[in-house]
């Protein structure tokens, strides 16, 4: 499909890292922005509109954030969250070495995880032999206005959903007051910035 008035990007598919998939939110989201007609709307505050007036939205399905969510006008990535069962632990600690943040840790009865630490990237679910880890909640980091360039700034952390149409409809409705509400010559990550509590 192609893309008027915006660049929407994603990470590689098939990822084995993969915490939440991009691919149905992907397709969604584009004809969503493809009948916003970003490019007339963005024809009245530019002229040219240029690469750099584009909104860039960006999906990544794991917190590692291959697809540069936190340099984009809208960044989107994946999370799963480790949930511990009633299956007994092993104790083989595989779960621990795997995890990158060190949220993971042994105590006498078991596993326990810092989720304060944790960035729920499902790893440790993958691992598991026993099924003593397994998927908790699922959903999307929202982030908010980052940008590179010459005043770069990463992009705010704006929530967590747990469908693909919230999402969508964030998306949406910010996208709809900034053509709505943004200045003549006022970029998104400008108008973002301006919106700022």
């Amino acid at each position: 499909m192609q893309q008027q008035g915006f660049q929407l990007g994603h990470c590689r598919p098939n990822c084995p890292k993969l915490a939440r998939d991009w691919n149905s939110l992907y397709w969604v989201l584009s004809k969503k922005l493809n009948e916003l007609n970003l490019f007339e709307s963005l024809e009245d505050k530019f002229r040219p509109v240029l690469h750099h007036h584009l909104p860039k939205v960006s999906l990544a399905g794991c917190p590692n954030g291959c697809s540069h969510p936190n340099i984009k006008d809208f960044g989107i990535s994946g999370y799963l969250t480790p949930k511990v069962t009633n299956i007994p632990c092993s104790g083989c600690k595989t779960c621990i070495t795997s995890c990158l943040e060190k949220a993971i840790s042994w105590q006498s009865n078991g596993i326990t995880i810092d989720h304060t630490l944790c960035l729920s990237c499902g790893n440790c679910q993958t691992v598991c032999p026993t099924g003593t880890l397994t998927s908790g909640e699922s959903g999307w980091t929202l982030r908010l206005g980052g940008r590179i360039g010459r005043h770069p700034q990463f992009a705010r952390l704006a929530g967590q959903v747990t469908t693909d149409q919230e999402v969508v409809d964030w998306v949406t409705e910010t996208m709809l007051k900034y053509i709505k509400e943004g200045g003549p010559q006022e970029r998104l990550t400008h108008f973002l910035e301006r919106q700022e509590p």
